[in-house]
């Protein structure tokens, strides 16, 4: 007897990866994405993914950069804006069933699963843009229209936390793509490592936000722009200048050890959570 399989698509500003977990089976796929990746490209790649598995997944999520509506429609998506309108769960339904989610709460559903139901805690993506998703007691923090945790769109000091601590800004702010970052700092470029320590500053204040807000006892941190030299170091020396003491005394900060595939994982649970 064959064993049910999830799958788990995380469709970010740079990559979109799939993945498909059973007992026995465990598939990867990983594809480029970009401003201009669209819904067709995106729904095209899935069904490619599908078809390379032994038999139909029992359950999809996929997890987007943006806002879904309660119906799995893409709402908003500054990241790869061709997504606005796009929806998978229709699109899919005779394969199986669909839950579309935010990124950020995608990684929530695999970071949960390893804390206490009474506990609060966040999750922090920072990539090509910066989100996050919120539990606290056992439950969700969705908000009034199903998009709590627009960290990015917090104004600090004149300007979004997007426009000064993303993996874009820092592009924007060099005039560089990604791979001519990674040549700057491999050779120790000091205006690129002071862009980067000066966006992981940025960063920090927003982590600050969260703990003067919620009081979490945990702060779980990922996405491709902690990789670069001194961005999570220069966020964490912000984190101690800004938040209150006897609340940073309590909670933890640490990066997802699933690195790159903790969306992915998170979405094939998000589907029980649905």
């Amino acid at each position: 007897m064959t064993t049910p399989i999830q799958v788990g698509i995380d469709i970010g500003g740079t990559k979109m990866l799939a993945i498909a977990r059973s007992s026995d089976i465990h598939a990867r796929s990983q594809i480029t994405t970009g401003k201009d990746f669209s819904a067709d490209d995106a729904q095209k790649a899935i069904d490619r993914f599908i078809h390379t598995l032994s038999t139909p997944p029992d359950s999809i999520g996929i997890a987007v950069p943006g806002l879904v509506d309660p119906h799995g429609v893409v709402i908003a998506c500054d990241v790869l804006p061709q997504l606005v309108g796009w929806q998978p769960a229709i699109a899919l339904a005779s394969i199986c069933k669909v839950n579309v989610l935010n990124d950020a709460e995608a990684a929530l559903m695999q970071v949960v699963s390893n804390i206490q139901p009474q506990a609060v805690a966040a999750v922090v993506m920072v990539g090509t843009g910066i989100g996050a998703a919120i539990y606290a007691h056992g439950m969700v923090l969705r908000g009034a229209n199903g998009w709590a945790g627009e960290l990015g769109s917090i104004p600090i000091e004149g300007k979004t936390l997007d426009a000064q601590a993303s993996g874009a800004a820092i592009l924007q702010e060099l005039g560089v793509d990604i791979d001519r970052l990674s040549d700057l700092v491999a050779a120790g470029d000091s205006r690129a490592l002071q862009a980067i320590e000066q966006a992981g500053s940025k960063f920090g204040l927003g982590l600050a936000t969260l703990i003067n807000l919620l009081n979490p006892e945990a702060i779980v941190l990922a996405g491709g722009t902690l990789r670069w030299q001194g961005y999570l170091e220069a966020a964490l020396e912000s984190v101690e200048r800004h938040s209150l003491d006897d609340l940073r005394a309590v909670c933890s900060i640490e990066v997802s050890p699933h690195g790159g595939d903790l969306v992915a994982l998170g979405a094939t649970r998000s589907i029980l959570k649905c």
